[in-house]
């Protein structure tokens, strides 16, 4: 089920399905998620329902990182506004009720945490000391409190010896008041009311007792509803720097923040409903998708996400190059790419676009100050490595994996890739002085670029040169990247006719798909539609001159997204969501691409 809606502040992450049932809850870092399911239930005079049951009517609100969901039962209007706070790992929550006088409601807030990404060894308890209901294991504590009494409460075990899990008690509108349940548990609070009314609710994340009460009694003391006042204005203050774009571009800015952690890890999607296909997720930092979200921000003028991206990266080089991914605290991240002796099991496009970002970064704002400590350590390091990693012959880069991170061999995505790092890298040398590193560097790329000719195949850019020296001719969107990045001419007769090439070949209902008989998460006889690669279309139109084409596609991606703003991964021809929503990188080429039409 598509996540639709993502809040965040650096140290604190939730997404949200469709029902509003919140699904995953990150702190302090994206790296487990916390919480199975936390859901909302409504008993009105003898009826029961979760809220997920009564399509809620959610979204957010205009220019911030604050979400909404309205529901109707029976006579009975709920409205939730949720926040997390500016500056703490605090979701806020607002809960206006209006409903007949003298009936008999009752509001149930179910929680269901696997701490540390399992279910071994919770604690679920009512503190009478603080009214709350209180989850624990370790060093990660959560808190829920209402500034209203609990009516009732009750913890209990679930996913264990046939229990289902707490909720069930509550659909008879009775809660058994058990205080206190460890191991694989949950729980459920509910508070009474016969009048309409506003009341508020909150959510901390600490690491003690002492520490979620002490937050605690923070929002008490400042008051819950200014902390959400405060958050909202925050978030729409971050966006004055871009007021003169259109709101879609503001939801994807929020939307790339709010996966943004303070340590500057970004990972690619939190969204867990992936783990269905083979228990892993996106919840990991590929330095592809980093970088394209990094330039994002960077051309809307933001710098400290992009500085901190950087600052991460830096002692992650292994030997002048980067992993396939990593996890939000800077360790390696899962994989299944081969290790042989032969070539280095990497996609080395990613080492090359850091080199890229940094340089967009730095063109832009001239932060000698910063950059300079990255300059021998990162840059110059992996300017090396792309120097050495190539073919004597040919002057390509030797192999690694591609960008779909599906096959090993010299491709043309990756060698764009690698070109870009270098010219970049040979700026930074220039602008520090180093000539001799300024000529190495371009004398790379420069090679790199005679090298690519090899790629033009028929009427289009081959992706792959396999090491037998076989040719992969698979029509591929990636190729479009060849005046993306700048080392071709958007109007050089090769690029428009790749551009034909890929529009002809690989377009389905009007968007675009990453390649011919691609099978990825494929749910009908066609392909699923990638917004990404669509974007691309749009940005190669755009470079062309040509705006009505590149409109018409990203009108195109605009049309075929959830009415919260998301962009997911891919869309299927039936218009579902099979892969993780949102995505990053989607947003981030939506930026991309409508600066493109603005500024080009």
């Amino acid at each position: 089920m598509a996540r639709l809606i993502i809040l965040g502040n650096g140290k604190l992450t939730i997404l949200y399905d469709q029902g509003y049932t919140i699904r995953e809850l990150y702190y302090p870092l994206p790296i487990d998620n916390h919480l199975h399911k936390a859901k909302i239930g409504i008993w009105y005079n003898g009826k029961f329902s979760w809220i997920n049951q009564l399509n809620p009517t959610l979204n957010y609100f205009e220019n911030s990182l604050s979400s909404f969901a309205e529901v109707n039962f029976d006579n009975v209007k709920v409205k939730i506004v949720d926040a997390i706070d500016m500056a703490y790992e605090i979701l806020v929550r607002e809960v206006s009720v209006t409903m007949p006088k003298g009936g008999d409601l009752r509001l149930f807030f179910h929680h269901d945490f696997h701490i540390n990404g399992n279910d071994i060894g919770d604690t679920a308890l009512y503190d009478p000391f603080t009214s709350s209901i209180i989850h624990y294991k370790r060093d990660r504590w959560f808190m829920f409190k209402c500034d209203i009494p609990f009516y009732q409460y009750a913890t209990g075990y679930k996913e264990v010896g046939g229990y289902v899990g707490t909720w069930k008690d509550a659909e008879d509108g009775e809660l058994s008041g058990n205080p206190i349940a460890q191991g694989s548990v949950d729980s459920v609070a509910s508070v009474r009311l016969s009048l309409s009314t506003v009341f508020y609710c909150w959510l901390v994340c600490g690491y003690s007792y002492g520490d979620v009460s002490k937050k605690s009694d923070y929002v008490s003391r400042k008051g819950p509803k200014e902390l959400i006042r405060r958050t909202q204005n925050y978030w729409k203050a971050w966006l004055s720097k871009i007021v003169d774009y259109d709101d879609i571009i503001k939801r994807s800015a929020l939307i790339i923040m709010a996966h943004w952690q303070n340590n500057g890890a970004i990972p690619a999607s939190l969204d867990t409903d992936i783990m269905r296909f083979n228990k892993d997720t996106y919840n990991y930092v590929w330095h592809r998708d980093a970088s394209f979200a990094a330039i994002a921000l960077t051309l809307l003028g933001y710098q400290d996400q992009v500085r901190n991206l950087l600052l991460f990266t830096k002692p992650l080089l292994f030997n002048g190059f980067l992993f396939q991914k990593y996890t939000c605290d800077g360790h390696w991240g899962s994989t299944w790419h081969p290790w042989n002796t032969r070539s280095i099991s990497i996609q080395e496009d990613e080492t090359a676009l850091i080199i890229y970002t940094a340089w967009i970064h730095f063109s832009k704002f001239n932060d000698v100050d910063f950059i300079k400590p990255l300059y021998a350590p990162m840059i110059k390091r992996a300017a090396e490595f792309l120097v050495e990693y190539r073919d004597e012959e040919t002057g390509l880069p030797l192999p690694s994996y591609d960008l779909w991170e599906e096959r090993l061999g010299t491709h043309f995505f990756t060698s764009l890739a690698v070109h870009a790092g270098l010219v970049a890298a040979s700026k930074f040398a220039e602008f520090f002085g180093e000539d001799n590193l300024k000529d190495k560097y371009l004398s790379a790329a420069n090679e790199i670029k005679n090298g690519l000719s090899r790629f033009y195949v028929d009427n289009h850019f081959a992706r792959t040169i396999y090491e037998d020296g076989s040719i992969d001719k698979t029509v591929d969107a990636s190729t479009l990247f060849a005046s993306i990045l700048g080392v071709f001419d958007a109007r050089d007769p090769r690029v428009i006719s790749n551009r034909k090439a890929v529009e002809e070949r690989l377009k389905i209902d009007g968007g675009i798909i990453r390649y011919e008989n691609d099978s990825y998460l494929k749910m009908s006889d066609k392909p699923n539609i990638w917004y990404i690669t669509t974007l691309w279309l749009s940005q190669q139109y755009a470079l062309e001159g040509n705006k009505e084409k590149a409109i018409q596609y990203l009108n195109w991606v605009l049309s075929h997204i959830p009415h919260t703003g998301v962009i997911p991964e891919q869309i299927s021809p039936s218009g579902a969501y099979p892969s993780v929503s949102p995505l990053v990188w989607s947003h981030a080429e939506l930026i991309r691409a409508i600066y493109l039409l603005k500024h080009v």
